[in-house]
């Protein structure tokens, strides 16, 4: 494989080399890459580019996003005598941040960064950031250790894998769910061999991914989620991280609420084909909790259209899990709403009808 450098100059790599350490690349505007999602994705920031194109930039990949800031900037290079000034990479990301692509309101301005400070993907990504730094260090340890089976020499490259922190979230998952890691993820690697394999975190992650997949339907379901949706950590005996994961479980439960009634007090669509909530207040509540997990998933997914859950398929394991759970959800609200019309009519007319979920289950 020839590479062309500066000055018409080429180099060409081994093809061994290639096979096992080079993939093919795209590059493409942030503008254009608006709905699209890659393995890995990797942006150039400079303190020209907009807080909108760094958003998108920055989210792209569903492994890894990685940012190379430019700290030395030059607005006029052709002009320029000697080198400009440089930047810390903080800085140019600050300036960035602060740079709005559009004019707006000041209305638009308040509610748009009270949203962003409050909103839940942000307080998600620090609740999940949290839980990650209070596990990290027992998860590694489950996965390096000579228990976990995977073998002395594959450990000492296994935390430079970019699918390495997916892996350890992935457990944090699993464990959420009821499953126990300390032996399920023994049984993992000996399943089937590793030898071959080029990346064993990312392996790993496959593998546990599948056994999230697997684990009873029911048991995901009931699994102590935050609005229906997020997996929330138990069992943190620092009282500095429990309580910085307790305000952020707040935050978002407060906004969840405060998205669904405002969904509801506006009509709008997506909340409308849910039907009224039923007249039973405890009943009402429950209905209402199911709101919640669907405008949890809206928000998180960046879903504004008509239809309830979006029209675009899930572009990732984790939308496809939380997808999974608010579908449940609009089909637990829906039930409820029906069976209280049906009750309601049915009192009318003098019979009494038990009002429960269909089956009598509450979904």
């Amino acid at each position: 494989m020839g590479a062309c450098m500066p000055g018409g100059r080429q180099v060409v790599l081994p093809a061994d080399y290639v096979r096992q350490h080079v993939e093919l690349g795209y590059a493409t505007t942030a503008h254009r890459a608006q709905g699209r999602t890659v393995d890995t994705a990797h942006a150039f920031v400079s303190v020209t580019t907009q807080r909108e194109v760094l958003y998108v930039a920055a989210t792209r990949g569903r492994e890894s996003n990685r940012l190379y800031v430019d700290t030395m900037y030059d607005p006029d290079a052709d002009t320029q005598h000697g080198l400009p000034a440089e930047q810390d990479a903080g800085d140019v990301l600050r300036q960035v941040l602060e740079a709005r692509g559009a004019d707006v309101s000041a209305t638009e301005t308040i509610a748009a960064d009270w949203a962003e400070q409050h909103g839940i993907v942000r307080m998600w990504a620090e609740y999940d950031t949290i839980a990650g730094v209070a596990q990290h260090d027992r998860y590694d340890a489950l996965v390096t250790s000579s228990c976990s089976g995977v073998q002395a020499e594959q450990v000492e490259g296994l935390r430079d894998s970019a699918a390495y922190g997916p892996l350890l979230a992935a457990l944090r998952e699993a464990e959420a769910l009821g499953l126990d890691v300390e032996q399920g993820l023994p049984r993992l690697v000996e399943g089937r061999s590793m030898g071959g394999a080029d990346d064993v975190a990312g392996v790993l992650h496959g593998r546990v991914d599948r056994w999230i997949r697997a684990s009873d339907p029911q048991r995901r379901a009931a699994a102590d989620r935050i609005v229906g949706l997020f997996p929330g950590l138990v069992g943190v005996t620092d009282p500095d991280m429990a309580r910085a994961l307790g305000d952020r479980q707040a935050l978002i439960e407060q906004r969840a609420r405060e998205l669904a009634t405002t969904s509801i007090e506006n009509r709008q669509p997506w909340a409308a084909q849910l039907g009224s909530p039923p007249s039973d207040p405890i009943r009402g509540e429950l209905w209402l909790r199911r709101l919640d997990t669907v405008a949890a998933y809206r928000e998180r997914w960046g879903i504004t259209d008509r239809s309830i859950l979006g029209t675009r398929e899930p572009n990732s394991l984790e939308q496809e899990a939380q997808r999974r759970l608010a579908q449940s959800a609009v089909e637990g609200a829906l039930s409820m709403a029906r069976d209280d019309r049906v009750s309601v009519g049915a009192v009318g007319k003098g019979v009494d009808v038990p009002v429960t979920g269909r089956g009598g289950a509450e979904m």
